[in-house]
């Protein structure tokens, strides 16, 4: 049974990542999903646009859908530093999405970005 530090490492290597400043230029491009609980989202806040889906509801609240989001649709995910987000964007391409990236350093990264 692998670890959990192996288990991030290999969600690292299938979601690739991008930059804060990246983001910046393209953030209309993506449909941003932070994956963090309430909780940590009312004591820090979140980046404008995103929807809070905490990662262990992706499976129950997202699916790949003619009505809803299509597979093809580019997602961003995040969390507070990024481990959380690479297992989140694992999790959304084992459903189907074939455009999932996740947010470099996670929200505290964006928070020194922004700041």
């Amino acid at each position: 049974m692998p670890t959990l530090k192996e288990l991030i490492n290999e969600a690292h290597v299938l979601v690739p990542t991008i930059t804060c400043k990246e983001l910046s230029e393209n953030v209309a491009e993506f449909f941003i999903i932070d994956v963090r609980e309430g909780s940590e989202i009312r004591e820090s806040g979140m980046i404008e646009g995103a929807t809070n889906i905490p990662r262990g509801l992706l499976e129950f609240k997202v699916q790949p859908n003619p009505e809803g989001l299509a597979a093809e649709t580019p997602i961003l995910v995040y969390c507070g530093g990024g481990s959380r987000a690479s297992l989140a964007g694992k999790t959304l391409k084992e459903l189907g999405f074939s455009h999932v990236k996740n947010l470099e350093g996670g929200f505290r990264s964006w928070q020194e970005f922004s700041s």
